[in-house]
């Protein structure tokens, strides 16, 4: 190997000859410093190049650095007494939190994204189905929570916003998704440098405006926690909160791949999710305080001076959270690309980069229509729970239970879309009983007992070989 070269990942694709499954494996000779830019999506990071959990932290944070948690959370401070709110938030975090860190495990130690990683639970070709859904729904979710950027801007600054489609808010929030898409499309290394920027002063703007408006109450943080409701039930509000967190949680290979140790993902997690709670719980005290139903007005209530920091801080956290979505959608657009053109050649194989500009635009659009409402927030906080989740279940289920001993095993993928599926639509119609924890316990029994009672006595067992020259 040349000085400035290595072996930079070993692409595995999965091939049948004579109906036994073996792993390609293709060594990738790759720059050093385009590693991080990530354009291959099978190829893994290598070890020599992770680093410490610290320098990922503010990622990890910025990751859930989300306006729609904010919305939500104020909305909630209105229907639920918030104590209670703030406890059933807190408790959906701990569940993402737990099967987070089982999924970002899977990422830390297989060093690739979580499209690719479904390859093995869902087969091949079947990986293709939550591939989709994780380029579509954390795509979509760009152009909503950039439009909420400039609802709160325009509020600032005395714009009214008018009912139905507005051209000047819509041209205003296409051009902040289309400025916040920078990041993604460059890579990691510049998503990080970002993130360690922006969510300083994200956590000051957050701990200013809760001291404005404690003082400004009668009673202070007591009165207001206290503040009766009961519009909607403990265990729903549970379930908002697994949702709000669901789609990095499930996601989070993505990022869990560039740490080093387990200990150090354990780590930057913890602190990660305890962090991002406040979020939403903060979210929820705004709200039972000023009794806003329109959230973002009340960055607009404490002078013009307050209002421009909170504009700045809000759209860099916003940004924080965006350019991680267009980085994951991107990814899992490349993973679809990559595979379909391995048997269509006409299909062409789309970098990690050109993907993320796919859901980049679809966002800038769908932010220009105008999609950051609380009903519309609501929607895709809901798919986030219903679909990624059941994603996350299936990927524990088979790399922990069913590839126990360090053994590589392929499946035609039945279980994980049957699991996938019928989890899924039980959640999103409102069937599932206890959502918040059946949802992800709900997906991993259901693949274990597909797999070991249907899938494995009809097709076997299908153990892969791997060799690979450098162990992660």
């Amino acid at each position: 190997m040349t000085k400035g070269t290595y072996a930079s990942q070993h692409f595995l694709q999965m091939r049948n000859e004579e109906n036994i499954n073996q792993w390609e494996v293709i060594i990738v000779n790759d720059n050093k410093q385009n590693i991080y830019m990530d354009n291959d999506v099978y190829r893994r990071v290598p070890m020599n190049e992770r680093q410490s959990w610290v320098s990922f932290l503010m990622i990890f944070i910025g990751m859930w650095a989300s306006l729609a948690a904010i919305g939500v959370g104020v909305d909630l401070g209105t229907q639920l007494t918030p104590w209670k709110a703030s406890l059933a938030i807190f408790i959906g975090y701990v569940i993402c939190l737990i099967f987070g860190a089982f999924v970002g495990e899977i990422g830390r130690r297989e060093g690739l994204s979580i499209a690719v990683l479904c390859e093995r639970p869902f087969s091949k070709y079947g990986k293709l189905v939550p591939a989709f859904v994780i380029f579509m729904v954390a795509g979509i979710f760009i152009g909503v929570q950039a439009d909420v950027v400039t609802r709160i801007g325009m509020s600032i600054v005395g714009i009214p916003l008018a009912d139905g489609f507005d051209v000047t808010r819509g041209l205003i929030a296409a051009a902040l998704c289309a400025l916040m898409m920078f990041t993604s499309y460059k890579g990691i290394k510049y998503i990080k440098a970002l993130s360690w920027i922006s969510i300083p002063i994200f956590v000051i703007l957050l701990a200013v405006g809760l001291v404005l408006v404690i003082r400004g109450f009668p009673g202070g943080l007591a009165s207001i926690l206290t503040l009766e409701a009961n519009e909607i039930s403990f265990t729903a509000v549970m379930f908002i909160g697994v949702s709000l967190y669901a789609g990095f949680s499930a996601e989070m290979p993505d990022i869990a791949r560039f740490v080093r140790t387990r200990s150090g993902l354990i780590k930057a997690l913890v602190i990660g999710y305890l962090v991002s709670a406040i979020i939403p719980i903060w979210g929820i005290i705004m709200g039972a305080a000023l009794g806003s139903g329109e959230y973002w007005v009340i960055f607009a209530q404490y002078g013009l001076a307050f209002g421009i920091f909170a504009a700045i801080g809000l759209f860099l956290a916003q940004w924080t959270t965006n350019d991680n979505n267009a980085f994951s959608s991107g990814l899992a657009l490349s993973t679809i690309f990559t595979t379909l053109h391995s048997r269509y050649k006409s299909v062409p194989r789309l970098t990690r980069k050109q993907a993320t500009l796919v859901p980049a635009i679809l966002g800038v659009v769908l932010a220009f229509m105008g999609s950051g409402s609380v009903s519309g927030l609501y929607a895709f906080v809901e798919a986030l729970g219903s679909w990624l989740v059941p994603i996350a279940g299936v990927l524990i289920a088979h790399y922990y239970i069913v590839e126990r001993g360090n053994r590589k095993v392929g499946t035609k993928g039945l279980s994980g879309l049957i699991s996938m599926f019928t989890v899924g639509l039980l959640t999103q119609l409102g069937l599932m009983p206890l959502a918040a924890i059946m949802t992800i316990i709900g997906s991993i029994v259901l693949y274990v007992v597909v797999y070991y009672a249907i899938e494995k006595p009809l097709f076997g067992e299908m153990i892969l070989k791997e060799e690979l020259e450098e162990k992660l």
